[in-house]
């Protein structure tokens, strides 16, 4: 067995295939930044953001670790989405990143794996590429709850 098949079980393709849409709705963080959805199996999700010049630091010229940093964020909560109840809001607790190189251009794709999950607490981590070279690797522990004010 395959270790996300055991995900396959509570996996909803409905919500997997809602974040596609919703990550490029107009006005939302990750549109604004331009993190698209490429994929979503059973506890895995893959994003990707293509790089712009306003990603980029005005001194160097390269990739702001924090358009990174979003990235990976983005990506650790939204592999959880499509496991837990729908109306269940998944949010992060904590995560840390690893630089392992710099980027000027292309495409980075970053993909989220669920390495666990309990009813009220995930782990995932996140393999950051860009344009197949690893850049970026982090690990994230997520609160899984009911939506605040409900």
């Amino acid at each position: 067995m395959h270790a996300l098949d055991k995900y396959a079980v509570d996996f909803n393709p409905k919500v997997a295939e809602a974040l596609k849409s919703a990550a490029t709705a107009p006005g939302h963080f990750p549109a604004h930044l331009g993190i698209e959805v490429e994929d979503a199996v059973p506890g895995r999700i893959v994003c990707t953001l293509a790089v712009r010049p306003e990603h980029l630091t005005p001194v160097v010229g390269v990739v702001h670790g924090g358009v990174l940093a979003a990235l990976v964020d983005h990506t650790l909560s939204i592999a959880v989405y499509p496991l837990v109840e729908v109306g269940k809001w998944v949010a992060t607790v904590e995560f840390k990143i690893n630089y392992l190189g710099s980027v000027r251009e292309g495409v980075l794709r970053a993909t989220g794996s669920v390495e666990r999950l309990g009813k009220r607490v995930a782990v995932v981590r996140v393999e950051v590429e860009n344009d197949g070279a690893p850049v970026a690797l982090a690990q994230g522990t997520l609160y899984v709850r009911d939506q605040p004010g409900a």
